[in-house]
């Protein structure tokens, strides 16, 4: 039965007291904001006066002004951060400009390099071919039997075919015979 009237006394003080008293504040505020006045402000600055209250504020305050700071450093180092990948990005440009300019100059380089060595090849070749048609075919076949067959290969191919048969009818008759074959095979 106790336990009854004391939770009566709660649910009477609610219903006659506490329910009222909110309804009241929210149609004052309700009032005064039609009349102009920002409530909310004007609570926020009345709470400051109240000494408990007053902390509550103060520390968000704070937090917001710390926050606040903390964001302009962040933005100001993300604004320095993208500037320097700008400048990276430009430097990095630049450097895969001068890496295909080198490659094309290394290109043209080994191209006349290639070119050289085909010139002092037909050179050296044109005065082999020279020195052999000068010599006798016996001279000729009596230098070559000391040679291999690729060697010797490579010098009747520069020679004309007249000069060819001499040399090859001086030599002996079984490497005649293998020369033969190895021109027959290269020709085809």
């Amino acid at each position: 039965m106790k336990q009854n009237e004391k939770s009566s006394r709660v649910v009477w003080l609610l219903l006659v007291v506490f329910v009222p008293f909110v309804f009241a504040l929210t149609v004052f505020g309700i009032v005064l904001s039609f009349m102009g006045v920002n409530v909310w402000e004007e609570a926020k600055n009345t709470g400051k006066n109240i000494p408990i209250i007053k902390n509550v504020f103060t520390e968000k305050t704070e937090v917001a002004v710390t926050s606040n700071v903390q964001e302009k450093q962040w933005k100001s180092k993300f604004d320095e951060q993208e500037d320097y990948i700008k400048v990276l990005s430009a430097d990095l440009q630049k450097k895969e400009k001068e890496v295909t300019d080198l490659k094309s100059n290394i290109a043209l380089l080994e191209k006349q390099v290639e070119d050289a060595e085909t010139t002092v090849k037909d050179e050296e070749n044109e005065q082999l071919k020279k020195l052999y048609e000068a010599m006798s075919a016996k001279d000729a076949a009596a230098v070559m039997t000391e040679m291999n067959n690729n060697q010797i290969m490579s010098i009747l191919m520069l020679l004309q075919s007249e000069t060819q048969a001499e040399i090859l009818s001086k030599l002996d008759v079984k490497r005649a015979a293998e020369l033969t074959v190895l021109m027959a095979n290269k020709t085809l």
